[in-house]
């Protein structure tokens, strides 16, 4: 976070990386408190199936996260797929 101020290309991935850290973030919350509220209720089949949607999301996420960190080690600046126009830190999309 230190050279990001210096370098566009770390702004840029330090934004991307964020682009993917909320999301992971708030569905992993969210999924968590509905599962564990679908479980107090006795609907361990409906739990079940909301546990296995959220670690399918978290599988997705890493992925796209190891193919960029892969991009960044390259030098090559690929947005996240869907989201990767969206910015969080200012000036980091300059790159394109």
């Amino acid at each position: 976070m230190i050279v990001m101020n210096e370098s566009k290309f770390a702004r840029f991935h330090a934004n991307q990386i964020l682009l993917l850290l909320i999301p992971e973030v708030a569905i992993t919350f969210v999924g968590t408190i509905l599962s564990t509220m679908l479980m107090a209720s006795f609907s361990f089949g409906l739990a079940g199936i909301i546990s296995f949607i959220m670690v399918a999301i978290s599988i997705a996420i890493g992925v796209v996260a190891i193919m960029n960190m892969i991009a960044a080690f390259r030098g090559e600046a690929k947005r996240v797929p869907f989201i990767g126009h969206i910015t969080i830190i200012k000036n980091s999309n300059d790159m394109f």
